[in-house]
């Protein structure tokens, strides 16, 4: 099975993290396409293929991908969209809401971010499975308080079932292992975290110890590791 593995600088810890991973670990082929920030919201539709408007994010996938200067979904089986502003959801267990206020608030989480804008382009073009992963949880300190994940897990489930199953795509959870508080990523994994390989100065540099919203390649193994066994 080859997927095409399609985000921003998010996708830095799982294309580094496969590299972590012994051979028999990895089992499906992934192509990354990348670009930093919001590079890809230039990515328009041309035939079955989703292709850059400049040269710039061009550039940036073509590195990434091993020379590809255009997403052909022909020639891939499934697709993920990592980080690109996807976000999760969190839903008590003892508060009531209406149906209507849980649309709107998916609705709001959901739609206008560059991970549902080309998720949309991508369903014009192909109706292969298309996976979803959010911008990792913000790195935290783990306190003395409730670690109950229940609301994050009620949150993907709702997101599925009232947004992503209508153009039959999943949203998958990052790995349990690495959340703490119930909502947010542990430190550890928000601690030597590095820019996106796109062939330029700034490759693999080290993000400031300050930014607390990118994850190491540590995490990204974990989370492949999780998404293989998902696929499996």
């Amino acid at each position: 099975m080859k997927i095409a593995v399609i985000g921003n600088s998010h996708i830095g810890s799982l294309k580094r993290g496969m590299d972590m991973m012994k051979a028999k670990e990895v089992l499906y082929d992934l192509c990354f396409f990348g670009a930093r920030g919001d590079g890809l919201k230039s990515l328009t539709v041309e035939d079955s293929s989703l292709v850059p408007s400049d040269e710039g994010t061009a550039d940036a996938i073509a590195f990434t991908s091993g020379g590809e200067r255009r997403i052909d979904t022909d020639g891939y089986d499934a697709f993920l969209l990592y980080g690109m502003e996807a976000r999760p959801f969190f839903i008590a267990e003892d508060r009531y809401y209406s149906s209507a206020v849980l649309d709107r608030a998916v609705d709001d989480v959901v739609e206008g971010s560059l991970s549902y804008n080309t998720l949309q382009k991508l369903r014009t073009i192909t109706d292969k499975p298309i996976y979803i992963g959010h911008n990792p949880m913000r790195g935290a300190r783990r306190n003395e308080g409730p670690q109950d994940v229940g609301p994050y897990e009620r949150g993907i489930a709702l997101l599925n079932a009232r947004k992503y199953a209508a153009v039959g795509a999943t949203l998958l959870p990052q790995p349990a292992t690495t959340i703490v508080n119930g909502n947010g990523t542990a430190m550890p994994f928000a601690q030597g975290s590095k820019r996106l390989a796109i062939g330029d100065a700034h490759d693999d540099a080290l993000h400031p110890s300050v930014d607390l919203n990118h994850m190491n390649d540590d995490f990204g193994r974990l989370w492949l590791t999780e998404f293989f066994a998902h696929l499996s």
